[in-house]
């Protein structure tokens, strides 16, 4: 699953959010997000910066991917619909072979994803 800033943003301002899907994200060894997540989450959590945000997501075992190569990147980017933040975070997970992670709406549950995940 690859988070994007804001979800990054979400669970480190909620901690009962992210105590409701922690054991989701232990699970899954594919847990992952760019560099792009950590730059819009520090720039919405100013207080925090890079550090407070990268010791956020290797405290709950989200690992830091490189940024896809410039051709993957772009022609993910361009393939994708909506914003362009949005283009940049579906290419990343495209590149890293996974689905955007998506926070449950309503009561805690269990983690939804724009894919099932792989058995």
């Amino acid at each position: 699953m690859y988070f994007d800033g804001t979800t990054l943003v979400e669970l480190i301002s909620d901690p009962n959010k992210t105590a409701a899907v922690a054991p989701a994200i232990a699970s899954d060894n594919r847990a992952q997000t760019s560099p792009f997540a950590v730059i819009e989450a520090a720039m919405e959590l100013p207080e925090l910066g890079e550090a407070g945000v990268t010791a956020f997501i290797e405290a709950q075992g989200i690992e830091l991917r490189n940024l896809p190569p410039e051709n993957r990147l772009i022609a993910a980017a361009l393939a994708a619909e909506g914003k362009l933040k949005n283009r940049l975070h579906a290419a990343c997970a495209d590149y890293y072979e996974t689905e955007l992670f998506v926070l449950p709406v309503g009561e805690p549950g269990s983690p939804l994803t724009e894919t099932p995940l792989a058995e």
